[in-house]
């Protein structure tokens, strides 16, 4: 039975002395001897020396074969040209052949015999011996570390081109997400009605952020006395939570709740809550304000789920009083009533419903901008007749420290000058 122990690449001088040091300790190990382990040594390591001439040097091989209670040690040279074989080696080794198979690879085939050593060739010493051999001397692990050297260059190459390819797809495909993005953000912009003046002025701002957040909002007369004014947000961003703003918006807009009466906040928000729950829609929620102004009356009467209170502003008042909506965040749970709230709107004043995009702001300091401190920033006069809208957004953006924000900024700005009719003595206290 033939068992290899292992093998030795020629490059150049160093293997001679890579070669007679691991075969001093392997004829040592297999007791052949202080005198005789230094010859057999000098002996291969010299035909080491031989074989470094040649363009390709090949390699050496080792072996032991036993069998019927007689072991030899059997060393196997492989290399581009014949080498002229020392005498010496004949009166050393029992066996010396050179052959070649005629293809300019040659083969120089030494073997040593083993007397009485057969019975000690055990796993652990054929396993010993092994490690000797395969042990890599500082030149083998140089050149092994030249050639992986190669192998990272030639993957490094490929890996660049192979970024290059991916970048380009990366590229397009941002490009399509940002064109769909895009045409989505037009979408929900193009749903909002158009700024109206007069008695009742109403102007809105929407910027949808780099993402796409989930706002939507909008305006209509339900009746010649009722104006539904509403905003709300979907949580989450990208084009799932805008599809599913618009599709709230426009059932609110279309009236097409069943045995839903849209002049009543409370059944529109229990209605809605019922028709958009989170299991049906993707684990989506969101937050709402619904409000209807009542024209005969001058009553605003409003209600809504998990949304920023609106802030309104009577006549010339420094100070806003703030329209909260009580109800839980919208489709997450069964609530059958909604509280609302109303009053009595005074002439001339103002109010502003928005989303938490406009206020929930990291500013560039690490330090995140409170709800007071964005009211205490609403209740500052604007100069120079600018837009209150216009003059925030420049202000958060300032504060954010970037050009575009993390999420849609949407804001309404309704503006009450009508006529004279029921007055609220309660100077705009909320009953």
């Amino acid at each position: 039975m033939k068992t290899n122990l292992g093998d030795i690449r020629i490059f150049d001088e160093s293997a001679v002395v890579e070669v007679r040091t691991k075969m001093l300790g392997l004829g040592l190990a297999f007791g052949f001897g202080p005198d005789v382990s230094m010859r057999m040594a000098t002996l291969l390591s010299d035909l080491v020396r031989q074989l470094v001439m040649h363009r390709e040097p090949g390699s050496l091989f080792i072996h032991v074969e036993h069998s019927g209670g007689c072991a030899v040690l059997g060393f196997r040279f492989l290399t581009s040209e014949a080498v002229c074989l020392s005498p010496r080696l004949r009166e050393f080794f029992d066996e010396v052949l050179q052959v070649s198979d005629g293809q300019e690879i040659h083969e120089i085939a030494l073997s040593r015999y083993l007397r009485e050593f057969s019975g000690v060739l055990t796993s652990d010493f054929l396993d010993k011996q092994r490690e000797r051999i395969c042990l890599k001397s500082r030149v083998a692990l140089l050149e092994e570390l030249r050639e992986k050297n190669k192998q990272l260059e030639r993957y490094n190459a490929h890996l660049e081109e192979l970024v290059r390819e991916r970048t380009k797809e990366l590229e397009r495909a941002n490009h399509r997400m940002q064109r769909d993005l895009n045409a989505g953000a037009d979408y929900v912009s193009r749903l909002i009605p158009d700024p109206v003046d007069g008695q009742i002025s109403i102007d809105w701002r929407y910027v949808p952020s780099e993402e796409l957040g989930g706002d939507a909002m909008g305006y209509h007369w339900i009746d010649p006395d009722h104006l539904a004014i509403y905003l709300l947000d979907v949580t989450g961003h990208g084009i799932d939570s805008a599809l599913l703003a618009v599709s709230i918006v426009n059932v609110i807009r279309g009236a097409t709740l069943p045995e839903t009466d849209f002049r009543h906040p409370s059944e529109v928000l229990a209605h809605l809550n019922d028709s958009f729950t989170m299991d049906r829609h993707g684990n989506k929620l969101f937050t709402i304000w619904y409000g209807v102004f009542h024209r005969p009356t001058h009553r605003l009467t409003w209600g809504g789920g998990g949304h920023p209170d609106a802030l309104y502003y009577d006549d010339e008042a420094n100070k806003p009083i703030r329209l909260a909506s009580s109800g839980p965040l919208m489709g997450m749970i069964d609530w059958p009533h909604f509280e609302t709230q109303s009053i009595v709107v005074n002439s001339p004043s103002r109010f502003y419903l928005f989303s938490d995009g406009v206020f929930e702001i990291h500013q560039k300091n690490q330090s995140e901008w409170t709800f007071d401190q964005f009211v205490m920033y609403m209740n500052q006069p604007v100069l120079n007749g600018e837009s209150k809208m216009d003059a925030l957004y420049q202000y958060v953006r300032q504060l954010s420290g970037k050009d575009q924000l993390t999420d849609d900024f949407s804001i309404l700005e309704i503006r009450f000058d009508l006529p004279s009719g029921p007055t609220n003595h309660l100077g705009g206290r909320l009953f």
